[in-house]
């Protein structure tokens, strides 16, 4: 027994990405998560209507939200839609109501917040028609209280396409690999973009039939859809085709199969919480940077703007382009690394 722990202990100490995957990795992810779940230092931008002046200037006081003018002439609705503001705040007959563009726990705390503030410290020289109004709270897209698998759903599709597919082909491509099968080949006069290529498309057939079950049985589930789903079959296609290139390139790199499972906490996991998991436009320490290197969070996107927004092809395109370009990048790299296969 002692022998066998010896020998393991061994092998471990002397296999580096082993000994990095047990010390590194969790430190790394553990500071990650410290920094991205810090509290945020994001200041809602907030519109009134119908506000009496006494109540704005309470308002104003607050450091946690920025006031801004709302046009008079454009509903509440289409000024959040455009992006102006993260909420508005009103008031008719009824009370006070909130409205926001959607449901995010920084903007919707920090807004309920100040307005609660005012409404204790209120007096009878407000002039509002309640002293103490109720207050109702609204979104344009999405519904308070709606479950967690209908307001993340764009997320979930999108990691899963890309995550399954990433382990499909990053391991079938080590066993390509090491029963001799890409050394044979590439001794063939084939070319190595033809060779990368034939792999892709071979792997990218089931990563289609993939993304076709997953977006009819999440139809089947009840899960929001606005937009065209074809719009987002192709976002999901993308994806997944990102999935395999990368899944090809980090198995080019790796020994065996287990090496390739060690480069999940490196490549997956963190683009998990820059793809929407947590709002990245309120990530402290301006870590909302780091989403725009990260193929997931442009994928999450698009499929956001389908799914929530009801966006056509013209509304996500930015992040297709990006995505083909992500795609093409990586393309290139696995024809450079395979080609190492053939100088060898």
């Amino acid at each position: 027994m002692i022998n066998i722990a010896e020998r393991i202990i061994k092998q471990m100490i002397h296999d580096k990405r082993s000994m990095a995957m047990i010390i590194i990795v969790p430190l790394f992810l553990l500071t990650l998560l410290y920094l991205l779940l810090a509290k945020s230092n994001y200041t809602p931008i907030v519109a009134t209507e119908n506000l009496p002046t006494a109540f704005m200037t309470m308002l104003e006081e607050h450091d946690s939200i920025r006031l801004t003018v709302k046009d008079v002439d454009e509903t509440i609705e289409s000024f959040l839609k455009e992006r102006k503001a993260d909420a508005v705040i009103s008031q008719d007959d009824e009370g006070l109501h909130i409205t926001f563009v959607e449901m995010d726990n920084v903007k919707v705390t920090a807004v309920t917040e100040a307005l609660n503030s005012v409404i204790a410290n209120i007096s009878g020289a407000v002039e509002v028609s309640n002293p103490q109004p109720g207050v109702s709270m609204g979104f344009v897209y999405g519904e308070k209280g709606q479950s967690l698998f209908d307001s993340l759903g764009f997320l979930l599709l999108g990691f899963l396409s890309f995550f399954l597919i990433f382990l499909f082909s990053g391991i079938s491509f080590v066993r390509e690999r090491t029963s001799d099968t890409l050394e044979r080949l590439m001794l063939t006069p084939v070319k190595t973009v033809s060779v990368v290529g034939g792999y892709v498309l071979g792997f990218g057939i089931f990563a289609v039939i993939q993304s076709a079950l997953m977006l009819i049985y999440a139809s089947i589930l009840g899960m929001p859809f606005v937009g065209h789903w074809w719009v987002a079959a192709l976002i999901m296609l993308l994806l997944a085709a990102l999935a395999v290139v990368t899944g090809v390139l980090v198995s080019a790199i790796s020994k065996n199969e287990f090496q390739v499972l060690q480069f999940i906490p490196i490549i997956v996991v963190p683009q998990i919480f820059f793809a929407g998991l947590i709002p990245v436009d309120t990530l402290p320490f301006k870590l909302n940077y780091l989403s725009k290197i990260m193929p997931l969070y442009y994928g999450s996107e698009g499929l956001k703007g389908v799914l929530v927004y009801g966006y056509g092809f013209v509304g996500v395109f930015p992040q297709i382009a990006v995505l083909l370009g992500f795609i093409a990048v990586i393309f290139a790299a696995n024809v450079f690394v395979v080609n190492r296969y053939r100088a060898s």
